[in-house]
């Protein structure tokens, strides 16, 4: 009975003991890029010793988490429109919409504005959603400062009634221009520079097309205009949705010069960066 007694403290005392004792790896502490020690203040080596090296290496670890600020000098002070161009939701404008993700037909953005630079040429004026519509201002005041006086929006948010009329005027207008095409074909056609109801960006209230040009045009390419905005468009939240070496990406959809999108200053820095379209990205984020 006392040896039977005996084994059972010392066998509690062993328990004990391994429960207090931590031992940190200095050469192999992080799994999956996170840390994994359970120090806090400095590990401490099984003399009790802290040690340093594990305490930098946590230091640094939690500085590479930090997430990164994107921040831009302009000739304009832009200050007020700052919220908007980098928004606090920062993820919140990355909805993709293309042949794959269609939106439903009642879907209508909430709190659009009117967007201050809609041509004046007795169009009705057009409407964003407050964030994209204020960044948007942003830029093309930031634009003019660059002397590209003359840009302004021919097209922002439309309506999947509208952008459903408007799909099926292009058909019937490429049946007229080529009267030995099938509707197969004219549809093919417009496939290529419009997008069936439900499938358009415009719909999300966060896209504008925007050039100097009497009429959208791939001429509006060789621009000075443009290559400003193509060069500048990310440091105010916005992409060149459509370019021309990702038409296989972007479902089909021809080089669009005009058109931009709103994604917030970060995403489309960090797009701008990776040299990727939205479909590209969102994968890219997906994976990682």
């Amino acid at each position: 009975m006392k040896r039977a007694l005996l084994a059972l403290l010392t066998f509690c005392a062993v328990l004990t003991s391994c429960t207090q004792t931590y031992v940190v790896s200095t050469d192999d502490s992080t799994e999956n890029g996170l840390n994994t020690s359970k120090a806090t203040d400095g590990a401490q080596s099984e003399d009790g010793e802290t040690n340093e090296d594990t305490q930098v290496q946590t230091d640094i670890q939690t500085e590479k988490e930090e997430p990164i600020v994107y921040t831009y000098e302009f000739k304009s002070d832009l200050s007020e429109y700052e919220k908007y161009m980098e928004p606090e939701d920062r993820d919140g404008y990355l909805i993709l919409v293309n042949k794959n993700n269609p939106l439903p037909e009642n879907y209508v953005p909430e709190g659009m504005v009117d967007v201050a630079d809609t041509r004046d040429d007795g169009r009705d004026m057009q409407q964003m959603c407050l964030y994209a519509s204020k960044a948007l201002e942003a830029m093309l005041i930031e634009a003019r400062a660059n002397g590209c006086k003359k840009l302004s929006v021919t097209s922002a948010y439309r309506s999947y009634a509208y952008q459903y009329k408007l799909y099926n005027q292009y058909i019937d207008k490429e049946m007229s221009r080529h009267p030995s095409w099938s509707k197969e074909q004219a549809i093919a056609e417009v496939n290529t520079y419009s997008a069936i109801a439900g499938t358009s960006e415009h719909q999300t209230g966060l896209a504008c097309d925007m050039h100097n040009l009497s009429s959208a045009k791939v001429e509006f390419a060789d621009t000075p205009e443009s290559a400003w905005l193509e060069d500048n468009c990310y440091k105010f939240g916005f992409i060149l949705r459509y370019e021309e070496d990702k038409m296989d990406i972007t479902g089909g959809i021809i080089y669009e010069p005009w058109h931009f999108r709103y994604v917030g200053r970060y995403h489309a820095s960090r797009m701008h960066e990776l040299d990727m379209c939205l479909e590209e990205y969102l994968d890219f984020l997906n994976k990682n």
